[in-house]
């Protein structure tokens, strides 16, 4: 019997695709192991896999920096919270891209879970990557992306400017507990939960008896122990928040209209880390604009 597979270049590994073939040829998978590339990269061999055509020049970063003159930038919106961002600057929202978070606003507009009253939001990073005023960005579209409601108050004590306790109350009455913190140690992966609470049901994005995230494969070997998990069937080798970048920037490269609408969401989410730290000066609950 004859075989013939048909060889094509990923940035991460080299993946033998399924083509038209005579009778008795059959398509073989190989992977090579290799470092995995900068978002990016990946990017890059998605948009030319699919022939995107993109009438400007681009690029994806994970922080802030300059844009090369007439180069559009797209990065999390997190990464400039602080900023008003230009017409080369693309704030992504990478988070909505994520497997996790889409299908718990599945179960929110498909009704798995009826009539939502309470969000109970956690996360906590190492403050390098992303400090508190990013983690704030980062849970308040969460709240109103899932819920499908913008947020109409605010309450925050914020400690030392490194961990905060919010209660945010959305325009459609459901009420979401916030706990965020920028102190794990230096180099710790993000550790979050985030459990939405309905009269009908609950839905959770980590197992039920799970306080830290889980890996699919776990190797324990002499050279030290290993994890892996591989969350998209096209973008092999890389973490859930940098395959949901990715992702992200690419819808924006499909459709380019939805960057005014990124960066309106982006002048809104600002505007509410503002709130919360001044809700915390103040000592009291304020209202949001757009709340209602």
């Amino acid at each position: 019997m004859s075989h013939r597979p048909v060889l094509t270049e990923h940035p991460t590994h080299y993946a033998l695709l399924p083509v038209t073939k005579p009778r008795n040829e059959r398509t073989v998978t190989m992977n090579a192991v290799s470092t995995p590339p900068d978002p990016d990269a990946l990017l890059r061999w998605l948009a030319g896999k699919y022939a995107v055509e993109v009438p400007q020049d681009w690029r994806l970063t994970k922080a802030a920096g300059e844009s090369p003159a007439g180069a559009m930038t797209l990065l999390p919106g997190w990464a400039v919270w602080d900023r008003e961002p230009s017409e080369a600057v693309v704030p992504l929202l990478p988070w909505r891209s994520e497997r996790r978070f889409v299908e718990l606003k599945r179960m929110v507009d498909d009704r798995t879970i009826e009539a939502l009253s309470m969000c109970r939001f956690t996360c906590l990073t190492d403050g390098r990557t992303m400090d508190l005023p990013a983690v704030l960005y980062r849970e308040f579209d969460l709240a109103e992306w899932l819920a499908g409601s913008p947020i109409a108050a605010i309450t925050a004590s914020i400690q030392a400017g490194r961990w905060a306790n919010l209660i945010v109350r959305l325009a459609g009455g459901v009420v979401c507990g916030v706990e965020v913190g920028a102190t794990l140690p230096a180099g710790t992966a993000v550790l979050d939960r985030h459990e939405l609470i309905a009269r009908r049901g609950v839905a959770c994005d980590r197992l039920v008896d799970s306080q830290v995230p889980q890996s699919s494969v776990y190797t324990f070997t002499a050279s030290g122990t290993g994890q892996y998990t591989d969350v998209d069937a096209e973008l092999f080798g890389s973490d859930a928040g940098e395959v949901s970048l990715v992702r992200a920037a690419y819808e924006v490269l499909l459709h380019p209209d939805e960057a005014g609408i990124l960066r309106q969401q982006h002048r809104r989410l600002s505007g509410l880390v503002r709130l919360a730290f001044e809700s915390e000066r103040q000592g009291r609950r304020l209202a949001a604009e757009g709340g209602r």
